[in-house]
């Protein structure tokens, strides 16, 4: 009895310990619909401060990125969080965005205006003046331990990294959603490129070269969306009876239907890395592992993640390859990259994350089965 009052008494300090704990957020996106949904966890997690949302280009341009999040954070009630509009093209300037509007619709987030909340002309004039490379440079020198996730392309991270060469060191994680270390590759262009990564690949190799990182590979999100189809339902937080439901549903509605045409799992891609930098348990399995990119113009494997695989060494418990030191003798450093994630922690968070009284429920309840040990 005395033991399960202690164990009782330990996981009551736990939780509250827990609870107390603030994860400060910059979170770098190019605004598509994947990306709100994974801002929906963030902006509505109790113990997350987002500090600020900064745009790149991508999927749409860094303008539409941004009205695309203000149209979000006046569904969640969070308008106070600044804005900050960053790079409308790579490094190597690539041009006029093409938008994939059979996936995206033609602003990234479905082509549907009028759902609630509509979208609205204030909404391209909503962002502050400062450019975000210069906003992720000041926020991390005037907050501490701050994690940095970047859902799109990887240029306004790159140029900050450039542009302060201390920024590497005072930021306490990189959680990142692109690249690949199987080579499998999601773009329209017949490469074996991840999309973000593609986009820029000089700026996700000067990412790469400059810090490490937690990536969280299209391979994964690939491989395991339809194995973790069998233990969730995907579409679970697009049926409750809010409207923050109901403006998910509304914004994913093209892309699950151009999902359903091509065969392919409506699964979570930016969520994961948004709620793995919140909660680090999240991540079930790993492999850290030296890794370059691919720069050939002209290659099919441009944008590619380039592993070194003769470089790594088996480890029997874990029963895979990995690298054993920080860097490899090319000066390549080690990226940690997700291979297994807590599928249903995900879910439960996107959808306590639309229906607030889920999340108050399932508090309610654990906190009864902690005084019940005892």
């Amino acid at each position: 009895m005395i033991s399960h009052i202690i164990q009782s008494c330990f996981l009551i300090s736990f939780v509250l310990s827990t609870s107390q704990s603030t994860v400060k957020l910059i979170i770098d996106t190019d605004g598509v619909y994947d990306d709100i949904r994974g801002l929906t966890i963030a902006l509505t997690y109790p113990n997350v401060e987002v500090l600020a949302i900064t745009t790149v280009h991508g999927g749409v341009t860094a303008n539409q990125s941004a009205a695309n999040v203000v149209r979000l954070l006046r569904a969640v009630g969070k308008e106070s969080i600044p804005i900050f509009i960053g790079a409308q093209d790579s490094m190597i300037p690539k041009g006029k965005i093409e938008v994939w509007e059979e996936l995206f619709g033609y602003d990234g987030i479905g082509g549907v205006p009028d759902a609630n909340p509509k979208a609205l002309p204030s909404d391209f004039k909503s962002a502050q003046k400062m450019h975000a490379v210069d906003a992720i440079i000041q926020f991390t020198r005037n907050t501490s331990d701050v994690v940095l996730v970047g859902l799109g392309p990887l240029t306004n991270i790159a140029m900050a990294l450039q542009k302060d060469a201390d920024l590497a060191n005072r930021i306490r994680k990189v959680v990142i959603m692109g690249g690949n270390y199987l080579g499998i590759g999601n773009t329209q262009y017949n490469s074996t490129a991840e999309f973000n990564f593609l986009m820029d690949p000089e700026a996700a190799q000067i990412v790469l070269s400059s810090i490490h990182t937690t990536i969280v590979p299209w391979d994964t999100c690939f491989l395991k969306g339809p194995v973790y189809n069998e233990e969730v339902d995907y579409e679970e937080s697009l049926h409750q009876n809010t409207n923050l439901s109901y403006f998910l549903s509304n914004i994913t509605l093209k892309a699950r239907e151009f999902n359903t045409i091509a065969q392919q799992i409506y699964a979570f891609v930016d969520d994961i890395a948004i709620s793995i930098a919140i909660d680090p348990e999240i991540l079930k399995k790993s492999v850290e592992l030296y890794a370059s990119v691919e720069l050939e113009r002209e290659a099919k494997t441009r944008g590619q993640v380039t592993i070194d695989w003769l470089g790594t060494k088996y480890d029997p418990i874990d029963q895979q390859f990995k690298a054993a030191t920080n860097k490899n003798e090319a000066n390549w450093l080690k990226q940690t990259f997700v291979t297994e994630y807590d599928v249903k922690k995900i879910n439960q968070l996107l959808v306590e994350a639309v229906n607030p009284s889920i999340r108050k429920s399932n508090l309610l309840i654990s906190k009864n089965s902690l005084f019940i040990l005892a």
